[in-house]
């Protein structure tokens, strides 16, 4: 069987996601398109999939196998999720991938200080992309008049990381940054009393809660659903550099997928976070809040350029553990 030369775009020069829920994807005419069904109206839409990153197929979403075999041929990362999961994903093993970045991580994923020094890396990225992009989005979003409480948060963790002597340490003071940048976004939301709480779900109607109770929880879950479309994007990114997503150099040499939660720690603070509170706080519309958090999301990411951010702190991690004047390969 002969293969095709691979995607004709790279992934850093495509649109960022398509987020599909309750429809069909299937080939027509040679195109790829999706079909939604509303009370028996059927309307078509087509799926630019040379100029597409991510796929993410949401719930009651099918695929046939010609549409998969065609995403699969341009490079496309497909990312099934739904219900608030972590997004599965896949991508075409008959894709080649050049094996230069996974041999420059190799030794890194290796070695316990070549790896602090790739996951700080990472973090300084995070840092500047609080600083600007989150600083930016508070300033839109919530009309700060200064994000001074923002920025002393992000110089603290960046003082504290200069200093840091392993990725146990690193841990402490990030879990430190992530509570900063919560609070921050909750007082300027004027959530004063938001407190994180992971995988938590939706609040049941029967459950009593006030109008704050129900922001809390509507802010967490969609701070639930953000990381995991950022996970996806992460994935792409490893995925095109030919990176497996295991060899994770921070967040766990057992945990699955490690890599792909390291790099999103790279932006998914600063992009997820203000659009969360945003969204959670919004006057109620007829519009499912979930949807349109995810809408604004997913256009920040085509705004900002996250896939070509993703492979920059990508390039960094690399470099930053490797002596300086080495060849890259």
């Amino acid at each position: 069987m002969q293969l095709k030369g691979g995607p004709r775009l790279l992934v850093t020069d495509r649109e960022g996601a398509l987020y599909l829920e309750r429809a069909r994807v299937h080939v027509e005419g040679g195109r790829i398109v999706y079909t939604i069904t509303d009370d028996d109206l059927a309307r078509e839409f087509n799926i630019p999939h040379v100029n597409l990153a991510v796929l993410f197929l949401g719930q009651g979403t099918s695929i046939t196998q010609e549409a998969a075999r065609l995403l699969g041929e341009e490079h496309v990362h497909l990312a099934i999720t739904g219900s608030g999961g972590s997004p599965m994903h896949m991508g075409a093993l008959t894709t080649y991938s050049a094996t230069g970045h996974f041999r420059r991580l190799l030794s890194i994923y290796s070695d316990p200080a070549l790896s602090l020094m790739s996951a700080l890396a990472v973090m300084r990225d995070r840092i500047e992309r609080m600083k600007t992009i989150g600083g930016k989005a508070a300033v839109v979003l919530f009309r700060a008049r200064e994000t001074d409480g923002l920025t002393s948060v992000c110089a603290r963790f960046d003082a504290e990381i200069a200093n840091c002597r392993d990725v146990r340490q690193l841990l402490g003071y990030e879990g430190d940054f992530s509570k900063g940048c919560y609070r921050e976004f909750g007082r300027m939301a004027g959530l004063q009393a938001f407190k994180r709480d992971a995988g938590a779900g939706p609040v049941h109607d029967a459950e009593p809660q006030g109008p704050e109770t129900a922001r809390v929880a509507l802010a967490n879950r969609l701070i639930d659903h953000g990381n995991y479309l950022c996970y996806g994007m992460a994935g792409a990114a490893l995925w095109a550099l030919g990176i497996p997503p295991h060899m994770s150099v921070f967040h766990g040499k057992t945990r699955a997928g490690g890599l792909v939660f390291d790099l999103a720690d790279a932006f998914k603070d600063a992009l997820v976070l203000p659009l969360a509170f945003h969204v959670a706080m919004a006057k109620k519309t007829e519009t499912d809040p979930e949807q349109m958090f995810r809408a604004k999301l997913i256009e920040a990411f085509d705004d900002n350029k996250i896939l070509a951010k993703a492979v920059d702190s990508i390039e960094a991690m690399l470099a930053a553990a490797e002596p300086t004047g080495s060849t890259k390969v």
